[in-house]
């Protein structure tokens, strides 16, 4: 059953630490085709804040952190290379899963997408593990409660795995090529696939621990 992104799909199955807000200088540009050819990202050369005359564009995202619903035991499905994506995904009992899309096969292009994961400082984050990835993406605690993940995406999927404190508040910070790009953070949340953070951070909270 596809959703509002043609290449995303949907199957069954207090206090915060400090989020480094370093990362790389922008290394290219992706986009997200879909199967007629329209796109609807953007190009490296155009990736701006300024006004673009569309008044139907949504707002910016803010800064200030906002908090969400995950829905517990959601799980998306995406085609590698087929588009652009930050997918985030909560199991019961304190499994997240981070993981990412390019638009490779069209763009010809890589992403470089650096991912911040942190909890509260009443909470617990660890066992830390990446799958599906290359030399160039890397996983690693970098402060007490901040997981990092940076991957180097083409046509395939990198992820990165971390178990938390169960039901325990999750904030990611996303950047791709060295800008904050929340739009393309998916999750799904009160049976509702979300395409688009309206914050970065943006603070998760499952439905159930």
């Amino acid at each position: 059953m596809t959703f509002s992104a043609d290449f995303v799909k949907h199957r069954s199955l207090g206090l915060w630490s400090f989020l480094l807000v370093a990362a790389p200088l922008a290394m290219g540009g992706c986009i997200i085709v879909d199967e007629d050819g329209r796109d609807h990202g953007h190009h490296h050369d155009d990736w701006d804040d300024g006004d673009d005359g569309d008044n139907d564009s949504p707002p910016p995202p803010t800064n200030d952190p906002l908090l969400v619903s995950i829905d517990t035991d959601a799980v998306l499905n995406s085609e590698p290379g087929e588009g652009v994506g930050i997918f985030v995904e909560y199991t019961a009992g304190g499994t997240w899963k981070l993981w990412t899309t390019c638009d490779t096969n069209q763009s010809k292009v890589v992403c470089s997408f650096d991912l911040y994961a942190s909890v509260d400082t009443s909470s617990e984050l660890l066992d830390i593990v990446g799958s599906d990835l290359e030399k160039t993406d890397a996983t690693r605690l970098v402060d007490e409660g901040i997981a990092y993940f940076h991957a180097e995406t083409g046509a395939d999927i990198d992820a990165m795995t971390f178990t938390t404190t169960k039901g325990a508040v999750v904030r990611l910070e996303a950047y791709l090529d060295g800008a904050q790009e929340p739009r393309f953070v998916y999750w799904f949340g009160d049976g509702v696939l979300h395409e688009g953070a309206p914050s970065n951070p943006l603070d998760f909270e499952p439905t159930e621990p």
